[in-house]
């Protein structure tokens, strides 16, 4: 495979000029402990990189004024063009309306789960013409009403500039439209007539909206229903119990031929497979992907734009993987694997062009490049841009998946990084635990982790354990996390602290617990339950009081009142049925018994986790002498979005760990 790299000299002066003047730009570290924090978490270069679909144009977004906005690259005459300029949010969610206009959102606070506020939505040409403001929930908030969001869906390959959406104009459902993105103006809805509270639809290839989900929060009850095209009535294929795991089936796609229905689900077994489902018979067919260790819930199947034919199915194991069905992209995949070793080589084809493809190479030392693959009339890859440059990849830590043992029998997911400058033996150990919790950490992150890295960086090992209750392990690894806030979902992190001390890793008096959100919740609680343990512990965005968490509504702002409590309360506790239970498990109720240091930060506009948590947190812990820095973050909500604060944070966390585990 033939290298080459003229859209790395084209790109490469134009993004230094957007993000920093060459004399402002810091000496190429030689140590990764010399690497600044500001280099670890400033925004990167690139990100959200794609193809148009005829695979003439490239869009991204890139850092301009400390904001997100859309970078496009003609690739015949390599010159790129911002074509927005917001100041104030941040544009994410790019989406190809053909090969002259993009649909894209922005959004004001990204969270630590990697959620966002949107702010609206919008459509643009590509030379940056004819924006159109095709939603906008700020406006809607301002008002006092409740704000419409839009989702892209399908292309309509028609030569128009109109996309297929999704939008929730109906309270707690939604429909799908066809749009005009220039005018902005509604031309048809696809599902006026679909079942009351649906909140999911599958079209098939001709783009009609052939089944759909809706739950009856009344009656607690999930359906999924199918017709046979446009004119013909609903008719019920299959109902399970609200949130019930075990009965469970997710609707995915149509494969070709327009009538079979892939699905997933975990029906008789812990793992969730992909199946087919026959629509007339109403019941489950072949399987066609499965995995021993993780659920495969089918969002990453992969289908010919063309012939409509699947492709390959992309899943997180323990790394990121795909299984091509496609012998072509098969052959493609083993000859990028080759000529990048070591790495984890994601390929995105142009919709409409097979022959051009990006490649997205990265591992848990890379932060990660993108490639322009071209297959014809030779076979040639071009290194576009690194999307943290500054990062020397042979500088990082191994970051490496391990499990063990938690004090019950059950098998613990866990990530380690060692620092790659030391013995390996009797390390300092910070134990990074994921928020939700019902989520993965390696989710979203396509470069282990800038955190994983930095700590490392500092000399420190790092754990980030998936205990019970995180999701993709299985049903039993869910749902054994039940009501186990601070329980034994608090004991599976210990026990992987410990499981390294007798590894000789770590140092039992060297440890520190870190984390947001849940995490941030689980290291308060950590230090409750295990005063004499752990040294420290850096908790921010944390959810300190359950009583106060299961009975706020705006502790989660994409849920309504009847969903917050439908989660809430079977998986964390009912504030009447289990108010000992929470009130026991709550760090703000339960302070007098932390003996370690403790640096706590919150956001001020935070709604996920409003800042009363932190207000009852820091004054319990004064009254209990606890000893505490304090810091509220003025305009930032579930996490830091501003540079300035997310490097003033990591330096205060560089600080306050250098202090506490000497």
């Amino acid at each position: 495979m033939r290298f080459l790299a003229p859209l790395l000299i084209a790109l490469a002066p134009f993004l230094a000029a957007a993000q920093t003047s060459a004399k402002s730009a810091p000496a190429q570290a030689t140590k990764a402990s010399e690497i600044t924090v500001e280099t670890f978490f400033k925004r990167p270069e690139l990100s959200e990189m794609s193809l148009s679909p005829d695979g003439k144009t490239l869009a991204a977004l890139t850092s301009v004024k400390g904001r997100n906005n859309i970078v496009v690259v003609d690739l015949e005459n390599r010159k790129p063009q911002v074509i927005t300029s917001f100041e104030q949010y941040d544009v994410a969610g790019i989406f190809w309306v053909n090969d002259k206009r993009l649909f894209f959102r922005v959004v004001e606070a990204r969270d630590v789960l990697g959620n966002a506020r949107r702010r609206g939505t919008y459509a643009i040409d590509i030379n940056g013409e004819n924006l159109r403001n095709l939603s906008d929930g700020g406006r809607a908030e301002q008002a006092g009403k409740r704000a419409v969001e839009m989702d892209p869906v399908r292309r309509t390959d028609d030569g128009t500039d109109d996309l297929i959406v999704e939008m929730d104009q109906r309270f707690e459902a939604v429909d799908i439209f066809r749009i005009d993105t220039k005018t902005g103006r509604t031309r048809e809805n696809l599902t006026l007539d679909a079942p009351a509270d649906t909140d999911g639809f599958v079209l098939d290839w001709k783009k009609v909206p052939r089944i759909a989900t809706a739950s009856d929060r009344r009656k607690g009850i999930t359906t999924i229903y199918h017709r046979e095209d446009m004119k013909s009535p609903w008719v019920a294929l299959y109902s399970y119990p609200l949130g019930n795991e075990a009965e469970r089936i997710e609707p995915i796609a149509f494969n070709a031929d327009n009538q079979t229905l892939f699905v997933a689900s975990n029906i008789g077994r812990d793992k969730a497979a992909i199946y087919t489902y026959d629509t007339k018979a109403k019941k489950l067919g072949d399987v066609i992907l499965e995995h021993p260790m993780i659920d495969v819930w089918g969002r990453g199947m992969r289908f010919d734009n063309t012939t409509h034919k699947l492709l390959g199915v992309s899943f997180l194991a323990e790394s990121e993987t795909t299984i091509w069905v496609d012998a072509d992209l098969r052959k493609v995949q083993a000859q990028v694997d080759a000529s990048l070793p070591k790495k984890i080589n994601q390929l995105i084809r142009a919709s409409n062009n097979p022959d051009r493809l990006l490649v997205f190479s990265w591992s848990d030392s890379d932060p990660g490049r993108y490639y322009l693959l071209t297959l014809k009339p030779a076979v040639k890859m071009e290194l576009l841009l690194p999307t943290r440059p500054e990062i020397n990849p042979a500088l990082m830590s191994e970051r490496k998946f391990i499990t063990y043992k938690a004090r019950d029998g059950l098998e613990i997911p866990a990530w380690l990084t060692i620092p790659k400058e030391s013995t390996g033996k009797n390390l300092p150990l910070v134990v990074n635990i994921h928020g939700g919790p019902w989520l993965r950490i390696y989710g979203g992150y396509p470069w282990g982790r800038n955190e994983a890295q930095f700590l490392a960086s500092r000399g420190y090992a790092v754990l980030e354990p998936e205990p019970r209750a995180s999701s993709g392990f299985g049903r039993k690894h869910l749902t054994l996390g039940y009501k186990q806030w601070g329980r034994t979902m608090q004991d599976d992190i210990t026990d992987g602290a410990l499981h390294l001390v007798k590894e000789g890793i770590a140092d039992k008096k060297r440890m520190c617990l870190y984390g947001a959100s849940y995490g941030g919740y689980a290291t308060l609680q950590g230090l409750v339950r295990e005063p004499d343990l752990f040294r420290c512990g850096v908790s921010f965005v944390a959810v300190t009081d359950l009583v106060e968490f299961v009975t706020t509504n705006e502790a989660d702002y994409s849920m309504s009142k009847v969903d917050f409590s439908e989660l809430m309360y079977p998986q964390v506790g009912d504030p009447k049925k289990d108010y000992d239970l929470l009130v026991a498990n709550s760090p703000a109720r339960n302070a007098k018994k932390i003996k370690a240091p403790v640096l706590l930060a919150m956001g001020q506009i935070d709604v996920r986790v409003p800042l009363e948590h932190g207000r009852r947190m820091r004054s319990a812990m004064e009254d209990a002498g606890v000893k505490n820095e304090y810091i509220v973050y003025a305009g930032e909500g579930h996490g830091w979005n501003k540079d300035e604060n997310n490097f003033d944070w990591y330096k205060r966390v560089e600080k306050f760990l250098a202090e506490n585990l000497k």
